[in-house]
């Protein structure tokens, strides 16, 4: 289905509330049609580095998709802040006057700050959650190792403060972050063997949690983070399997003469969606998470792959292999598909908070691309080959 066709399809035009219609002191209430921007001015951020922050800010509020920054003559609302030792103290006045939009302190270092800023801004403007004060987590072959060596990184969502997580010298793929954010789970050939690890970031120590014969891959955490599915060989073809957060005997999902894998939890935990070459070439597959009788989704396209359910539940983004490499919907509600981007070459979509975005590997390279518009931005963090992105919700 053509991205055209979608965005026909989008919520209705354009709600100001008179004030934008606001009186004074009136708490203020704003609805816009996804694809619609309001125009936002920012003010310069006092502090030492306030002019670094005003950028941060300014791109933060680009990329969600909600605004478009103008002059403060021609703006709805203008955003102000004043960096503090523990961190930012922002606003977002409306031009009419009255009750500001956001009016917090928010802590952290100045970018973190600056981020949960723009993100409070958004959902005050949107209804839905902001993503800039996500992180991402990814493998990538950079460092002019080897491509048969991937590490894992974690970075902020716009591409800053990028570190290597893992010194394994092998293939490491698949990372996963937790529900809360605090860990990761992936898969390495550390061992010699595909074996699946979570790190936990706060102290920093590994484990290992599935290390079965055969492949232990594509780990992805239970909404309520105490239980993992993953695709295991030890049963003979690979399976997708759960099995307790912190290892243990998994219990077996599927039992198919084909590979199972790619496992993707809906929002709710009942079900889990995950890729299956059981009838040739591979497709999306839905199963209760407790076993039961497998349903194929009708994506529509030949060779599907990399599920990854949106956080509202709505719908499941997957990879589109034929054709060059495209990002795919499927509306759980509608049971239809769409392709969301343009050009080629993209893979692995992850979604962020707002169900609207989606992180995904393009080449080698990050990028944001909004499921609206197709609209594709660049992820710099001055790495290469970066693959299997994920981020937090």
């Amino acid at each position: 289905m053509l991205l055209a066709h979608a965005m026909n399809n989008a919520l209705p035009a354009l709600l100001l509330f008179p004030s934008l219609l606001l009186a004074q002191n009136a708490a203020p209430v704003i609805v816009i049609e996804q694809t619609r921007k309001v125009d936002v001015a920012i003010a310069p951020i006092s502090g030492t580095e306030g002019p670094a922050i005003t950028k941060v800010l300014q791109n933060d509020l680009e990329r969600s998709g909600a605004c478009r920054i103008v002059d403060p003559a021609s703006a709805s609302f203008t955003l102000s802040g004043t960096l503090t030792p523990s961190g930012l103290a922002g606003r977002a006045t409306p031009k009419t006057g009255g009750a500001p939009l956001v009016d917090s302190s928010f802590s952290g270092d100045a970018r973190r700050a600056t981020h949960q800023f723009a993100d409070a801004f958004v959902e005050a403007l949107t209804g839905t959650p902001g993503f800039a004060s996500s992180r991402i987590t990814f493998a990538s072959a950079s460092g002019g190792k080897k491509t048969k060596v991937k590490e894992i990184y974690i970075s902020d969502i716009d591409g800053s403060n990028a570190r290597q997580l893992t010194q394994d010298s092998a293939l490491g793929y698949c990372p996963k972050f937790s529900p809360d954010g605090t860990k990761i789970a992936y898969s390495s050939d550390k061992s010699g063997y595909r074996d699946t690890y979570v790190i936990d970031l706060n102290s920093k120590k590994r484990s290992v949690v599935a290390q079965f014969p055969g492949q232990n891959t594509g780990a992805a955490f239970s909404p309520d983070g105490s239980t993992l599915a993953l695709s295991l060989s030890k049963f003979g073809n690979p399976e997708i399997c759960t099995l307790p957060a912190s290892g243990g005997s998994p219990t077996r999902l599927t039992q198919t003469r084909g590979t199972d894998c790619s496992p993707t939890w809906s929002p709710d935990g009942t079900k889990i969606a995950y890729v299956s070459d059981e009838r040739g070439s591979p497709g999306l597959y839905l199963i209760p998470a407790t076993g039961g009788q497998p349903e194929k989704l009708n994506t529509e396209s030949s060779y599907t792959t990399e599920p990854d359910w949106s956080p509202d539940g709505k719908k499941i983004a997957y990879s589109i292999t034929s054709g060059g490499g495209q990002i795919g919907v499927y509306d759980i509600d509608s049971k239809k598909a769409r392709i969301v981007s343009r050009g080629s070459g993209l893979e692995s979509p992850s979604w962020t908070r707002n169900s609207r975005h989606l992180v995904c590997s393009q080449n080698g390279t990050l990028v944001l691309l909004d499921s609206l518009t197709g609209e594709a931005i660049k992820i710099p963090n001055n790495l290469s080959t970066n693959t299997e992105p994920n981020t937090t919700r």
